[in-house]
């Protein structure tokens, strides 16, 4: 029998919000603070920041028989004493209710874009997605620049719903830099908490 890799579900349940699995506690906005370990020409530095993610439901997406519910995601972030933009990424958290699978798409104005995986049961409260250079499913592109002085050979990270109603992260990025014959690993980790909640998808309405 030929696999039918063409035919959509007959019924799709247009609530994103019912079918977020682990990702429904992201849903909303969020502001926090958190620390940023990164590599400066003397060694390494702890930058303290501050940030706000908004994770917005979007309409469900299928693949032929394979159908994803999530979240589109802008994260903004400044150091604590300036104005100027310290990170921007925007992106997609997308889960697979059939199969648990989890997917980050990672997107960065540094040039840069990456595709994140993992797994996750619907009531999980904390979960980890993770890209590798050279992967041809979960896998990072940078241009020239970067890909020859910081290259990323690797992106962890693992979100935790807590019981207090924050959430938080721990993202590892590991870098092979010009000059450093170890691989570093650029480190953030944030505590955020919920200051907007969260809007339904276009088609299911307001």
């Amino acid at each position: 029998m030929d696999l039918d890799i063409y035919t959509e579900p007959e019924e799709i349940d247009l609530e994103t919000l019912r079918h977020l699995g682990p990702l429904a506690a992201l849903a909303g906005t969020w502001e926090g603070e958190g620390v940023d370990t990164h590599p400066v020409a003397e060694g390494t530095e702890d930058e303290p920041y501050r940030e706000r993610i908004v994770f917005e439901p979007i309409d469900p997406q299928a693949n032929g028989p394979q159908l994803l519910y999530g979240l589109r995601y802008h994260q903004h972030v400044n150091k604590l004493d300036e104005p100027l933009t310290f990170h921007d990424q925007v992106g997609y958290w997308l889960w697979e209710p059939a199969t648990g699978v989890l997917i980050q798409t990672i997107a960065i104005p540094r040039a840069q874009v990456a595709l994140a995986t993992g797994q996750a049961g619907a009531a999980a409260r904390s979960f980890k997605v993770q890209a590798t250079l050279g992967s041809p499913t979960a896998g990072i592109v940078s241009a020239p620049f970067l890909d020859q002085h910081f290259t990323t050979k690797q992106f962890t990270i693992t979100m935790t719903a807590n019981d207090d109603g924050t959430i938080t992260y721990e993202q590892d990025t590991v870098l092979q830099i010009t000059g450093r014959p170890e691989p570093f690993h650029h480190v953030d980790r944030s505590t955020l908490r919920r200051v907007a909640p969260a809007v339904r998808n276009p088609a299911a309405g307001t």
